[in-house]
């Protein structure tokens, strides 16, 4: 979703391809593997003469924000571009997977993914020896996640963390419409996206205006935006 609303926001053309990460496991597919080591979404593919692959969303966004086309999300104030990479980066550090998994409404079908997650990938570390790296990493990490979706301790250290982000960001829309003054930028992007996550995992306070009056309001300026249509930002559960 960050990456597409980056897309959106730069007004570049784009194309997209669904990797399915629940039902299929796609993004454990040998293929998928050789694009995206990591096994994990999304991966941009840039074609101009030659294919340059860029993975991890922060990473993607800040790419999408260097080219040269379309509109310009980072501003040339040199200070004003370190509180955007601040921004970014306290918005990225937020632990959403693991929150999600938490917060499923199903604890039954986010152990049921993982599962799944974790016996494709040793398999496939099996019958992809030249692989076997990247899926055991993948493994690792599932288990990883299993275990802290229903660690107490961790998920509130988490939701410590993501108020600490949350009240910089309400500092800095003190006399203004985003996060940088009164343009959209690439920090308004990933926040755009991480508010419509909370908001989808239940987290109602902290979006709704009542604990954060100026990311309440912040996040109604964001959901009318046309680009949060055209990006398809979630803020629903897709299938209970």
């Amino acid at each position: 979703m960050k990456v597409r609303l980056a897309l959106e926001e730069k007004g570049l053309d784009w194309s997209s391809r669904i990797v399915d990460i629940v039902r299929e496991q796609e993004q454990l597919e040998p293929w998928y593997i050789k694009l995206n080591p990591n096994g994990v979404i999304p991966t941009l593919e840039i074609s101009n003469g030659t294919t340059e692959v860029v993975t991890n969303s922060a990473s993607i966004i800040r790419f999408i924000a260097t080219l040269p086309e379309g509109n310009s999300l980072s501003p040339t104030d040199k200070n004003d571009v370190q509180l955007m990479d601040k921004l970014i980066d306290l918005a990225d550090e937020i632990d959403l997977q693991i929150l999600s998994y938490a917060r499923h409404p199903s604890m039954e079908k986010s152990e049921k993914i993982l599962d799944t997650r974790i016996n494709k990938s040793l398999l496939l570390a099996e019958q992809h020896p030249e692989l076997r790296n990247n899926y055991l990493a993948c493994a690792a990490r599932s288990e990883k996640n299993k275990t802290f979706r229903v660690d107490e301790k961790h998920i509130k250290d988490i939701e410590q963390k993501a108020v600490e982000s949350l009240s910089f960001a309400e500092k800095k829309l003190n006399g203004n419409i985003f996060l940088l003054g009164d343009r959209y930028s690439l920090a308004d992007v990933i926040w755009t996206v991480v508010l419509s996550r909370l908001d989808l995992l239940g987290y109602t306070d902290w979006v709704d205006g009542n604990r954060f009056p100026l990311l309440g309001s912040y996040y109604q300026r964001a959901q009318d935006r046309k680009s949060f249509t055209l990006a398809q930002i979630q803020n629903e559960w897709w299938d209970k």
